[in-house]
């Protein structure tokens, strides 16, 4: 009996032993709601800026109708309601331009747009010179008839279109300033323009 007990501590203790020794396998789990995985950081592209709107454009049917609108008011040959506007490079600024026949028949009229001069910015500011040429090209916008027929006592409107240009010469940056134009009306014939009307001066200020 006594054998017995003792041979059974043996064999608890070798059974203890075997067990101990195994290699364990640990089973973890994280409790979490379903769609609540973590990511690990992650290298992505770089995110574009979002691109800059278009540079604002004039209204040409409100030009069209305040062009109108002005003529019925005054009952002159021509008329242009607003001479000013302020724009930055790149942006298109429009004036309204109406002119009537006001002769008894129909004639040829034309309407030109011309760069007059630049006005200084500021007080002691010094001269800048700029290339006519170029600053003409700022009025290139503009989709005008070398002449419109109309009849006695006939209205037309059209919108005046000013692109500031990124340049005033070759070589030279579009810098702060009034810029002035002018708008003209002239009646055509056999070949010749002769002025119709007083010559309208529109005066764009860069900033």
């Amino acid at each position: 009996m006594r054998r017995t007990i003792v041979l059974f501590l043996v064999l608890s203790v070798i059974v203890v032993l075997a067990a101990s020794c195994a290699p364990k396998t640990t089973v973890t789990q994280t409790a979490g709601k379903i769609g609540d995985e973590k990511t690990t950081p992650s290298t992505t592209a770089p995110v574009k800026s979002a691109e800059q709107p278009a540079h604002a454009q004039p209204d040409i049917a409100a030009l069209t109708q305040s062009g109108l609108d002005c003529l019925a008011e005054t009952h002159e040959e021509v008329c242009r309601p607003v001479n000013y506007a302020i724009a930055s490079v790149g942006d298109t600024v429009g004036f309204a331009f109406g002119v009537q026949n006001n002769f008894p028949s129909p004639k040829k009229i034309a309407i030109k747009v011309n760069f007059v001069r630049r006005q200084p910015g500021g007080v002691g500011e010094l001269p800048v010179e700029v290339d006519k040429d170029f600053m003409q090209q700022w009025t290139a916008v503009n989709d005008l008839e070398p002449y419109y027929e109309l009849q006695s006592h006939e209205k037309l409107s059209k919108p005046i279109l000013i692109k500031v240009g990124d340049f005033i010469g070759k070589d030279k940056p579009t810098v702060a300033g009034a810029y002035i134009f002018e708008i003209k009306a002239q009646t055509y014939e056999k070949g010749f323009y002769e002025d119709y009307g007083g010559a309208q001066q529109i005066t764009v200020r860069v900033k």
